[in-house]
């Protein structure tokens, strides 16, 4: 496909001419009546709004005008042409019957000089929302106001090659959105391709076969209690693996509880001290009905079991200035990793330095946020992320290698159930959704040998890379559909309708 066609008057077939907005029609601008009036709003008369104008036909949206609200309202009849003209310029959408709209839209019925498709197809080319932008005024927010609109010009072709020139575009972009639709599809296949990888590592499907050439290694282990023995072989079952990591963790918490005794020159008189000590609640057998059952050698624990005490970043006030230790944010967790775009920086001494650094293989997690999906998203530290620091807003965990991987876990927290779990707890009335590190440690997770954790990992990564690189080619395909489409229009309103052609997808 050719680059975008610009218009140039002086080149428009002989029998075309060009006229201001203003002259082919009724101009309006929309206005909303009084909201505080709850007697305007709520009948049957849709009340359009910039984001309900997508390019396509519109007759709905999210509110509606009652009669009485009809009467302070602005109307437009079907067949006019509505275009967003503050803030996002240039959606435009046509009315498939009678509107209301609000006052950062402008609208237009057209005279019998202009089919209104006409209109609305050439409100979509890029030579039209080039004039738009060029004439917005106003530093923070784009506006065209009426009279602006009014004057920018139309190449207008003679009635029946507009009827022509409309067809074409209809029949062009008939098949460009039915690919456009195809891909979505894919895109959504893979998305539920991804989670079913996901679900298959965290369930031991994804393992069955390494398991099985394995069996006689696990089956040797498990009859190790304890410490090893010996001679024993590499696979501890995840329960005793897990015990034992427990009981150590327990008695360092012991050993150190006794050195601030001794520090104080106290010791104390009997053992009640231990029963301070706090353990994650056990999962039950009722909690766990709701989970896959998992193969032998599997278990189910609290993610709290599997990492450190969960930390919380930094409140200190961070700049763009680079000066100081970088910060990672919220904006930094991308889908799985850091993404190091717009870090800021601030400065940290010695012990903060210690306080909020980072170790390759820690998750760094979203705990606060307008948005429920947001809350709990997960970035793996890679050894390139660790000269960062972390902000408060995101939680660090730690988990303890010798029984979990950050891989691991990662890949657990993107499964779908844990996100219901994540996005049960984190639900807020208040517009602001939390997770607290004591949440987050109660989540419930499986958890299988590190030896097959690091066989899941890298099963896990082929995978999801193959379906990355297809992932991408979707997006190169979309963004291939969209530059068709302007083609197209550009094409179609420079008089050229036999230029009209469409490539998409490898096919022409």
């Amino acid at each position: 496909m050719s680059a975008v066609v610009e218009i140039d008057n002086n080149v428009l077939p002989k029998n075309w001419i060009t006229l201001p907005i203003g002259e082919l029609g009724n101009a309006i601008t929309g206005n909303t009546p009084p909201t505080k009036d709850t007697e305007n709003y709520g009948g049957e008369l849709p009340f359009i709004k910039p984001t309900e104008l997508v390019d396509k036909g519109v007759s709905s949206g999210r509110e509606t005008i009652s009669e009485i609200g009809a009467k302070n309202a602005r109307i437009l009849p079907s067949g006019g042409v509505l275009v967003s003209c503050i803030g996002y310029l240039g959606k435009t959408a046509i009315a498939k019957r009678e509107v209301a709209f609000n006052q950062q839209i402008n609208a237009i019925v057209f005279n019998e000089a202009v089919l209104p498709e006409y209109g609305f197809y050439y409100f979509q080319s890029p030579k039209f929302r080039k004039d738009l932008e060029s004439l917005a005024s106003g530093t923070t927010i784009s506006i065209v106001n009426k009279s602006k609109f009014e004057s920018i010009n139309i190449p207008l072709a003679p009635p029946e090659q507009q009827k022509r020139i409309v067809a074409k575009i209809e029949e062009l972009f008939s098949h460009i959105d039915a690919g456009i639709e195809a891909l979505k599809k894919a895109k959504q296949l893979l998305k539920q391709y991804r989670q079913s990888v996901l679900k298959a590592a965290v369930t031991g499907e994804l393992t069955k076969e390494w398991r099985e050439a394995n069996k006689d290694d696990a089956q040797g282990s498990a009859n190790v209690s304890g410490g090893r023995t010996p001679g024993a072989t590499k696979l501890e079952p995840a329960s005793q693996l897990l015990e034992r990591i427990l009981k150590e963790r327990r008695q360092k918490w012991e050993e150190h509880q006794l050195e601030q005794f001794k520090a104080k020159g106290k010791m104390p008189k009997d053992v009640k001290w231990k029963e301070k000590y706090k353990e994650l609640e056990l999962c039950t057998t009722d909690q766990l009905k709701k989970f896959p059952e998992l193969p032998v050698g599997w278990i189910y624990t609290r993610l709290g079991n599997l990492v450190d005490d969960p930390k919380y970043g930094t409140s200190k006030k961070c700049s763009y200035d680079v000066d100081g230790k970088g910060v990672l944010r919220i904006p930094n967790i991308g889908n799985g990793v850091i993404d190091p775009v717009n870090v800021k920086y601030a400065l940290f001494d010695d012990a903060e330095i210690i306080t909020y650094g980072l170790k390759e293989g820690d998750i760094l997690t979203i705990r606060s946020n307008g948005s429920p999906k947001l809350v709990g998203k997960c970035a793996l530290i890679r050894e390139c992320d660790i000269k960062y620091l972390y902000a408060g807003y995101l939680i660090r965990l730690r988990p303890n290698q010798i029984v979990a991987s950050g891989m691991y876990l990662i890949n657990s927290l993107n499964t779908s159930h844990l996100r219901q779990q994540i996005e049960s707890k984190a639900k807020s009335t208040s517009g602001v959704n939390n997770i607290n590190g004591g949440e987050l440690q109660s989540l419930i997770v499986s958890i299988c040998s590190i030896e097959e954790q690091t066989e899941i990992n890298s099963i896990v990564e082929e995978k999801l890379v193959s379906m990355e690189r297809l992932v991408v080619e979707l997006e190169l395909q979309l963004i291939k559909a969209e530059k068709n489409k302007q083609s197209i229009l550009a094409s179609a309103f420079a008089g050229k309708l036999n230029d009209m052609r469409i490539q998409f997808n490898g096919t022409s």
